[in-house]
């Protein structure tokens, strides 16, 4: 995650101070700590609190949710709305007694639960450190049913350093409790602040920020502009999860508009309120809108604003054939966007759009082409039929056995490409693409609509390609049996991407089995998650879809630090089921309800890289993209001159690892991350560069570009452990690779290797390897981090009876007669088309050091 927090709250700012304490008023009074005993067994005329058991809470389709037995539930015969208890909480906001998860209610159960993120309950900059939650009434009396989460408030640690600059105030002396209220019959829930404050005069609150996160795992949907993070006079955001619920989060007072979006958070202001002096007050904050997909929030919206919306309903058909799972978008083709369904398991839908709204609607599935009705101002029904298709089926093998892949449909002579406006929400795909598929199996079936295609089938970059241009026919069946021939020798080297995101990262919205398998297809046989601020791997993911025999997966983590003084890996790592985030080590401190004395401090980077290297799993840290004013090093000012840095505390002299590519290559980062990497090196140093992709969306950066090959003495993921890889990683046994292989050594000594003979000229063997649609250009020879050579690559260079082999020979050098070192670099200017658009081939070694 490399956002730009910095940047957007830089425009906002307010002024507040702090009075002196004059009366004494008491905090709100806590209510039943355990409620109803059966919350979610309510009639209809009753809304019910209370703890949540086990057997309650039903699994979420991403696994990633953060209730647990024991936290409190607010529920009706209609809505369920998951409050979590006091005490550490796996979420940004650290304290409970916040929204964990919310559901449909069906027959006294939770169903469809959504694949709920975080959303942040704020005065000022500053929300509670819950001290306890309770029920107040738990509806047995008919009345709203009602969860309180009290204690003081005081600043958000993680983000406390970007908003201090617009909320000066901290307000740390206001008692506070956030309410949450369901009324019977209801599908919404309020959320009320209420304060008491001791101080003589009356505190201004100049705006009220309203703020979530997690926004690319269930996307943000505002009214007229559709799915679009430039909130603008917005009544609501609805956070969408088609296959399951969806809410809508409505502020307690005016519009949302101001926005800030970045890294997954998306925040937005309303106006502001005057706390009184020496007093008590509440006001309505939110309320939570909650239904079945867009469609449904949408429509809980309306109820609880008191709207009438237009009822459509219809079925979506192909040549007389009911289609399930297809999206069905209502616009008025001017640019508003009203909502969208997706069709049941018998192809039917029902959505809801502004009374007299002239709707167009567009029926849209993967593959398919686009089915459009005008509906005008007044019509409800809407049968809506999809031209017919052709299917494309796909087998990919080494001429023996399937092989993972990925697949890619394009269209070819004038055949056209369906596509949807951006605002319409659907999943992103690689541009100009029709369908983009992972394989793992090496078999897959896509549908196409008539016209010709070309479908190109790839297995990373050790693999020639496959490039088939095809005929579709409207109801036909096509093959394309794919046989992709080995051709870079790779024997007892195999590579890793150290730094992936997946949905569970606030950042990203990959899903985890998805993500797996286009790293498994691309060739990555060491994927590492790298989730913010959470230990996890990919090894059930792994185990799921049986590719063991592909893939080794190893936990990490990347620990933020927010924008202050960089992100770094931990590697590897064993997630801690029973501990906060599976055990993620800590880069603040801050009160909390069992020890409010406790110092709100963010951590100097070499404690936080101390306590890690002692954890006993002894992982090793990975500086993530180091340069920037708020990365690593532009935090210490490190010069890469000197090798050294202004600020010599916060510099750590232990870290031996670099991800000098991120996402990027040779040409790119010479004159940036390569040059600090030499710098470095050149100070004495023995610094290894790391190759990643940094991927939080496959659609625009995919997983293995580049990648870090590893000597590990087998091509068996089966045989790697973690400690295995984390030594030889460590020891700079590795090349990077983004496309091109590059082997280079003095001697029998390699990357990672000393040699003697410092001042003598030397000999360095290369041999650059590529598949033959990748391109090489030229090769760098770079001795003590000068560029001494550039030999220019031809295609009369490659071996005639091994095409893969672009160059090989004996390149003389000569490093200071002190000791240096020496890397080898070879670079293309074609990018890696068509299977990596945009990325351009290069391949580096680590350092091979000569002694004198």
């Amino acid at each position: 995650m490399r956002s730009t927090w910095w940047l957007v709250v830089a425009m906002l700012a307010a002024t507040a101070c702090g009075d002196d304490a004059e009366c004494d008023l008491s905090p709100f009074a806590a209510g039943d700590p355990d409620g109803h005993p059966e919350p979610l067994k309510s009639g209809s005329l009753e809304a019910r609190a209370g703890r949540v058991h086990a057997g309650d809470l039903p699994v979420v389709r991403s696994k990633l949710e953060t209730w647990r037995e024991g936290d409190f539930v607010i529920a009706n015969d209609k809505i369920a709305l998951v409050i979590e208890d006091v005490g550490d909480s796996e979420l940004y906001d650290p304290w409970g007694g916040r929204p964990v998860g919310l559901a449909r209610i069906e027959n006294g159960r939770m169903v469809a639960p959504n694949n709920f993120g975080e959303l942040f309950l704020l005065t000022g900059r500053s929300t509670i450190i819950t001290d306890s939650v309770s029920v107040i009434n738990d509806g047995s009396n008919g009345e709203p049913a009602v969860i309180r989460a009290r204690g003081k408030l005081h600043p958000l640690p993680f983000f406390e350093s970007l908003i201090a600059v617009v909320y000066n105030d901290p307000l740390t002396d206001i008692e506070a409790a956030i309410d949450y209220e369901l009324a019977p019959g209801a599908d919404h829930v309020d959320v009320r602040y209420r304060y008491v404050s001791a101080r003589a005069e009356a505190k201004d609150i100049p705006s009220t920020l309203h703020a979530l996160m997690y926004t690319d795992r269930t996307p943000a949907f505002q009214p007229v502009r559709g799915f679009d993070k430039a909130i603008s006079q917005a009544p609501f955001l609805a956070l969408v999860d088609d296959a399951a619920t969806s809410w809508a989060y409505i502020p307690g007072e005016g519009v949302l508009s101001s926005p800030i979006a970045a890294s997954g958070f998306l925040g937005s202001f309303t106006p502001g309120f005057t706390m009184p002096a020496c007093g008590q007050m509440e006001r309505l904050h939110a309320k939570i809108a909650i239904g079945q997909g867009l469609d449904g929030a949408i429509v809980a919206a309306a109820s609880a604003r008191g709207e009438t919306l237009r009822e459509i309903t219809g079925t979506v058909t192909r040549t007389g054939v009911l289609i399930p799972n297809a999206h069905v978008h209502a616009h008025d083709g001017a640019g508003t966007y009203f909502t969208r369904g997706l069709t049941d398991d018998r192809g039917g839908f029902t959505i809801h759009v502004p009374a007299g709204a002239n709707v167009t609607l567009d029926a849209f599935r993967r593959g398919d082409a686009i089915g459009t009705v005008q509906l005008g101002t007044s019509a409800t029904l809407a049968p809506i039929d999809l031209p017919a298709v052709g299917s494309i089926v796909v087998a990919a093998t080494n001429g023996v056995t399937p092989l993972p892949v990925r697949v890619q449909v394009l269209p070819a002579g004038a055949t056209v490409l369906p596509e949807l406006p951006a605002n319409f929400g659907e999943a992103p795909m690689v541009g100009g693409r029709l369908q983009v598929a992972y394989a793992t199996t090496g078999s897959v079936t896509l549908t196409a609509p008539p016209g010709r295609w070309e479908v190109i089938v790839s297995r990373g970059y050790e693999y020639d390609i496959v490039r088939q241009t095809i005929d579709v026919t409207a109801g036909a069946i096509t093959r394309v049996d794919a046989v992709l021939d080995r051709v870079i020798d790779t024997a007892g080297v195999q590579c890793g991407d150290f730094h992936i995101h997946t949905w569970r990262s606030n950042d990203s919205a990959d899903e985890t089995e998805q993500k797996l398998a286009q790293a498994v297809a691309d060739g990555v046989e060491i994927p590492v998650r790298s989730d913010h601020e959470y230990v996890a791997d990919f090894a059930g993911e792994i185990a799921a879809l049986g590719l063991e025999a592909y893939a080794a997966g190893f936990a990490s983590v990347e620990l933020t630090s927010m924008e202050i003084w960089g992100h770094m890996g931990v590697f590897p790592l064993t997630p801690l089921p029973d501990q906060v985030n599976a055990g993620t080590p800590k880069w603040q401190t801050f009160p909390t309800a069992e020890s409010p004395d406790t110092e709100f401090r963010t951590l100097d980077p070499t404690e936080v890289f101390d306590a890690v290297r002692a954890r006993p799993e002894a992982p090793v840290v990975i500086i993530n993209h180091p340069r920037g004013p708020k990365e690593y090093f532009g935090y210490v000012g490190f010069d890469p001159a000197t090798g050294t840095a202004d600020f010599e505390g916060s510099w750590d002299t232990k870290f031996t690892l670099l991800e000098v590519f991120n996402d990027s290559g040779w040409q790119q980062n010479r004159a940036g991350t390569v040059t600090d990497w030499f710098g470095l090196l050149k100070a004495g140093r023995k610094i290894f560069a790391i190759g990643s992709s940094d991927s939080h969306q496959m659609a625009s950066s995919p997983v293995g570009f580049p990648r870090t090959c590893i000597e590990l003495g087998t091509d068996d993921p089966r045989q790697l452990t973690g400690n295995l890889v984390r030594d030889r990683l460590a020891a700079g046994r590795a090349t990077v690779s983004g496309g091109i292989y590059v082997a280079a050594k003095i001697g029998q000594s390699g990357p990672g290797a000393t040699t003697t003979g410092a001042g003598s000229p030397m000999i360095v063997d290369v041999t650059v390897q590529a598949a033959t649609w990748i391109d090489v250009d030229a090769i760098d020879v770079i001795v003590d981090g000068e560029t001494v050579d550039t030999i220019p690559v031809v295609p009369a260079d490659a071996d005639p009876g091994n095409p893969a082999v672009r160059w090989r020979g004996a390149i003389p050098v000569q490093v200071r007669a002190t000791g240096g070192f020496v890397v080898i670099a070879a670079y293309a200017q074609r990018a890696l088309t068509p299977v990596h658009p945009g990325r351009i081939p290069f391949g580096v070694t680590n350092p091979i050091f000569v002694a004198p």
